[in-house]
């Protein structure tokens, strides 16, 4: 008889933790969407070779709460990024909520996430002569990317954005038709490529001058 009337206690005790455990986790993945790390799927071939169509990255947000954008990097923002939609809000209150409705794809409407590789960043002066990118007058060696022989500019970046362009340069809408990116449409900058496994690792190609 004492064993009959605890069996439903320790069952709804179990589930009771089942359901806490569930809570937790939901809320810390929440947390490490809205503010640390996100998983993104490369939808086109503008990134080749560095990203392929249906490669799976990582971008981690944490580094741009310290620092600005950096040419080299890897980014993902929201597109168009001129859009008022596309903007992270200057209101510290509000901005920890926006970041987690995003997670929950509630605001950002009209937007969709884009990658392209920082080529110029607020204040440079950017130029392409025949595919040769310059900045500030120097030459700037992209061993990474498809070149495709094209003139752009020259442009200076204005404040607080940076100009972003595809590494498949012949195959790529970018900075060169919707202009500077503002920093405040940045979601993050991708550091990881985690499948298929055969591209495993980070993004190759860092600009050297």
């Amino acid at each position: 008889m004492a064993g009959g009337r605890e069996a439903p206690q320790s069952f709804w005790a179990a589930l009771r933790e089942v359901i806490i455990i569930l809570v937790i986790a939901a809320l810390v993945a929440v947390f490490i969407q809205s503010f640390i790390l996100k998983g993104f799927v490369i939808p086109s071939g503008s990134m080749e070779k560095t990203l392929g169509i249906g490669d799976r990255v990582f971008a981690e947000k944490i580094t741009y709460y310290f620092r600005k954008p950096k040419r080299g990097d890897v980014i993902v923002f929201r597109y168009p990024p001129s859009d008022p939609n596309a903007l992270n809000t200057t209101n510290l209150f509000y901005w920890p909520i926006q970041q987690i409705l995003e997670t929950f794809h509630v605001g950002y409407k009209g937007t969709t996430p884009y990658v392209k590789r920082v080529v110029a960043t607020e204040g440079e002066t950017l130029e392409l002569r025949k595919g040769k990118l310059y900045v500030n007058g120097k030459r700037i060696d992209e061993p990474y990317i498809v070149p495709d022989g094209a003139d752009f500019g020259p442009v200076v970046v204005p404040e607080g954005t940076c100009y972003g362009f595809g590494d498949n340069r012949p195959n790529s809408r970018d900075s060169r038709f919707f202009g500077p990116i503002p920093y405040r449409a940045i979601i993050g900058r991708v550091f990881l490529v985690w499948w298929p496994f055969s591209h495993f690792g980070r993004p190759e190609g860092k600009p050297s001058g």
